[in-house]
């Protein structure tokens, strides 16, 4: 699909630098708060980035003083499970898509909250402002939490800390956030935060893209695996590398094998 055909709202913002896809979250008005509308815009930016031969990731950053405060509360109706049930599964797939697709810089321009920890949970190179806080309110309404947040969280941050943050509701600012790894790196300034990430992005994007996605792959999908079944299938990833040959073929073909074992 071309980029001038994706028909954004106006809530999602797009370009392409240093052969990443830009994604930039507009509602500042209400904390960049995402409405079904607005995340149906965002899978399909999304989307777009993985399918397009000429983007070899993505950089999803926010404008204003927040990253995202996940859901609109007031913008879905609680008793039309229908419209609930379609918000988690785009919300999920969302998730997926980051967590199994191109590398994925995230670009954390203020709070992040519900499925903004989501998100940038599935990111691989995650900076912050100063002024970040992560925090995931769900308990305080009785909300589960969606779109795989347990299980990656759980992945990332470890049992303990998945639970004061799921189970509590732990406010945890920058500093915090960078001590336990849910950031990488911490800036003073929305300027300094887009400085750096695309200084990441440039980098990622001058790589062997099969390295590069076979690394992603293995990282995020073996750690539960035996050292003889994870070794098997990194193999294959060297081989690929090794021969040079049908490379585009190979890492879709792997990813379908390695996310299904």
């Amino acid at each position: 699909m071309n980029v001038n055909n994706l028909n954004l709202g106006e809530h999602v913002k797009f370009d392409v630098k240093k052969r990443f896809g830009i994604i930039t979250l507009n509602r500042q008005e209400k904390a960049n708060a995402l409405t079904l509308e607005m995340l149906k815009d965002l899978k399909k930016v999304i989307d777009h980035c993985q399918q397009a031969e000429n983007i070899r990731g993505i950089l999803l950053t926010g404008n204003g003083n927040s990253f995202t405060t996940g859901m609109d509360m007031r913008s879905i109706d609680a008793s039309n499970h229908e419209m609930a049930f379609e918000y988690e599964r785009i919300a999920s797939e969302i998730a997926f898509s980051l967590f199994s697709g191109k590398p994925v810089i995230c670009a954390i321009n203020g709070k992040a909250m519900g499925d903004g920890v989501a998100y940038a949970l599935c990111s691989d190179y995650r900076l912050a402002v100063k002024e970040t806080y992560f925090q995931m309110p769900e308990i305080k309404t009785g909300i589960f939490p969606g779109a795989g947040t347990i299980v990656i969280m759980t992945r990332v941050l470890g049992i303990p800390w998945t639970k004061r943050i799921l189970m509590f509701a732990e406010k945890i600012p920058a500093e915090k956030a960078l001590e336990i790894g849910l950031i990488d790196h911490i800036v003073d300034s929305k300027e300094e935060l887009m400085r750096v990430a695309l200084e990441k992005a440039r980098f990622l994007f001058t790589k062997n893209q099969v390295v590069l996605n076979g690394i992603k792959l293995c990282t995020n999908y073996l750690i539960d695996k035996s050292i003889s079944k994870g070794y098997e299938l990194e193999k294959q990833v060297l081989k690929d590398w090794i021969e040079r040959g049908k490379k585009n073929d190979f890492i879709e073909q792997f990813r379908e094998k390695i996310i299904l074992l």
